[in-house]
């Protein structure tokens, strides 16, 4: 009996029919520029897809409003599994509780796929700056209040989060500078125009070993596995303080689930491959690789708790 149920179950298998996708090349929108967390994780990942899927996939980069115009454009495409996202926190679980509200809901908008990693920021200064601790630059902003700035990807980012609840713990006033262009954010860092800013791994760790910039503290509230003789801004001074990024992929609302399984399974197949872990170890990436069952479970509580992250951290909700 058992004999016979396996042969039907190899039969059943058989005759499924095959899944007929993709038929045509993969994008995975990246909504931060060329050289960010998003770009780079993606442009990893993509070979490892191509040769799972049989079609090209292309990272294409569409900036812009911390990251919303990239994912509204997935959020707008076929739900046929060629256009995915590879987005984080701001865009899916803190621009829609802030004024404007992005025009898409990314509870109802996107289908989740798999929750890459987790990336904590490096909170940088230029090699030129003094300050070697988090204490040093606070007193520099009691020494010029208002003259201390920190630069950030946009309103609603880990960055941006980071850069005001500093302000709003350590009871000083920095001035915020947002930027859409990475690089011209790299430049002002590295020359001080901007006092200090919190950087993805990715963005950082190349800068701080080569010299160009200096490390302070890590945001998130353990050490970076790439840098772990480096104190958390908690460690540092501002007890409870945890301003940390995540990355995920994202396909359209409605996309069917036997893509989206599919997807997710090659997506963490590909992360096992040792060159991309030992790549995201590099960048500072704590891999996860969740279900997507997980990943909705992760939006779903996010919101509310980054909701009341901005509302402690003074940033302006709806």
């Amino acid at each position: 009996m058992r004999r016979l149920l396996l042969i039907a179950g190899l039969v059943a298998l058989v005759a499924r029919p095959a899944l007929a996708w993709p038929d045509r090349p993969v994008t995975i929108v990246s909504p931060f520029g060329p050289g960010t967390s998003q770009d780079v994780l993606g442009r990893l990942l993509a070979p490892h897809l191509q040769a799972a899927w049989g079609q090209p996939v292309v990272v294409t980069n569409v900036v812009g409003a911390a990251g919303t115009i990239g994912v509204d454009r997935v959020a707008r495409s076929a739900p046929d599994g060629h256009t995915l996202v590879l987005t984080g926190d701001a865009a899916i679980v803190v621009r829609v509780s802030m004024a404007p509200r992005p025009p898409y809901d990314p509870q109802r908008d996107l289908a989740p796929v798999t929750l890459l990693g987790f990336t904590p920021n490096v909170l940088v200064v230029a090699n030129s700056n003094p300050a070697r601790t988090v204490q040093d630059i606070i007193g520099q902003a009691r020494a010029r209040p208002g003259q201390v700035s920190f630069g950030h990807a946009g309103p609603g980012t880990s960055q941006h989060i980071g850069g005001e609840m500093l302000a709003q713990m350590a009871g000083v006033e920095l001035n915020g500078v947002a930027y859409n262009d990475p690089a011209a954010q790299i430049v002002d860092v590295q020359t001080g125009r901007v006092t200090m800013s919190f950087q993805s791994g990715v963005v950082a760790l190349p800068r701080v070993r080569d010299g160009a910039w200096r490390a302070i503290a890590v945001s998130s509230a353990r050490r970076m596995t790439a840098l772990p003789d480096l104190p958390t801004v908690a460690e540092a001074g501002l007890p409870g303080f945890e301003a940390q990024a995540w990355l995920a992929i994202f396909a359209p609302g409605n996309t069917p689930a036997p893509i989206v399984a599919r997807i997710h399974a090659d997506l963490v197949a590909a992360m096992g491959q040792p060159d991309v872990r030992a790549r995201m170890a590099e960048l500072g990436i704590e891999p996860v690789g969740s279900t997507p069952e997980a990943l909705r479970d992760h939006v779903t509580k996010e919101i509310p708790r980054m909701a009341g992250v901005l509302q402690r951290a003074g940033i302006r909700p709806e």
